[in-house]
């Protein structure tokens, strides 16, 4: 009986607690560093989430370690929902790469809701005479070793995915790591970097102005943003087909109702036409899903991604 007694009064607290959140401003921790692609969704959701919530949603970045610092940070931050992690698909990348980790994915934290899926785009600098993947793949083999390949981080998707490319086109590419999609963008212009597999919403601008080239994009479909735009799968390498997303997820033993709570507000502020175009205009479709939905989307990521790394042979330098 005393067990019933103490569920009850633990329900009815975590219940209580759910209605009452938030009674103060709620962070929102970026692992990279301001102006990529991660940032910007944090921002976006952030602006419509506080107004829902009536609190202000503080946007932190907290860059490091291919996003371990800011992960870790959330880990063993307070489940009461006042932090929360703008995870990006490196969240599921690091258990790969770092079997030490002080943290994990699926262990310790628990799952809020989709917010993006963001489409890879294989840019190169202009100065490189390849205008679609076929040549790109051809030039690099007429020319092993001459081409450096912009990593926006060790340990993220978007270097795996160049580094899968590579390998099932058999050609050779210097892999160069960055902290983040800006500065490797900014040598890409410079051309110290020559080749690059990017979040769209890293490089749309700089397409745009003919400043970088694009050759592909790396999903199994064309994107919504850029149509025009031939996979790397109809292009060049059959079966090819890779993305990044971004996601909010809290500190394991978060109250149920509090991740509800947030769950339904993301849910409605990705819906709207306005939240939508924005995303839409850094290169990011809008997406939402239910905390369960992407629990399971987390544990097979962390499956996929490990098996992508153990067959590219990839390593932190």
């Amino acid at each position: 009986m005393t067990r019933i007694v103490v569920a009850v009064l633990l329900a009815c607290a975590s219940a209580f607690a759910g209605a009452q959140y938030p009674t103060k401003p709620v962070r929102m921790v970026v692992a990279f560093p301001p102006g990529g692609s991660t940032d910007l969704a944090a921002r976006a959701l952030g602006e419509k989430l506080g107004a829902a919530l009536g609190q202000t949603i503080v946007v932190e970045n907290k860059p490091g370690a291919s996003g371990n610092i800011g992960a870790e940070f959330v880990a063993r931050s307070a489940p009461d929902g006042y932090t929360l992690f703008m995870a990006a698909t490196s969240f599921a990348t690091s258990p790969a790469f770092f079997p030490k980790l002080g943290w994990d994915p699926v262990r310790d934290f628990a799952p809020v809701s989709l917010v993006a899926t963001v489409p890879i785009m294989v840019v190169v600098n202009p100065a490189v005479p390849a205008a679609n993947a076929r040549e790109l793949i051809a030039y690099s083999k007429a020319n092993p070793g001459k081409l450096n390949l912009a990593s926006p981080g060790a340990a993220t998707l978007t270097r795996l995915s160049g580094e899968a490319f590579r390998r099932a086109a058999g050609i050779d590419w210097v892999t160069v790591h960055y902290k983040g999609g800006v500065p490797a963008v900014t040598d890409m212009l410079s051309g110290q970097a020559q080749v690059m597999f990017a979040n769209i919403s890293d490089v749309i601008t700089q397409v745009k102005a003919g400043k970088l080239r694009a050759i592909a994009v790396t999903t199994a479909r064309r994107s919504a943003i850029v149509p025009e735009l031939p996979t790397v799968a109809e292009s060049a390498l059959p079966g090819f087909d890779i993305s990044t997303w971004q996601a909010v997820v809290a500190p394991v033993g978060t109250p149920r109702e509090v991740v509800q709570r947030l769950n339904a507000e993301i849910v409605k502020a990705m819906a709207q036409a306005d939240v939508k175009e924005k995303f839409l205009s850094f290169g990011t479709d809008a997406a939402s899903s239910s905390p369960e939905e992407l629990g399971r989307f987390l544990a097979g990521e962390v499956a996929k991604i490990g098996k992508i790394v153990k067959d590219v042979g990839a390593k932190i330098d």
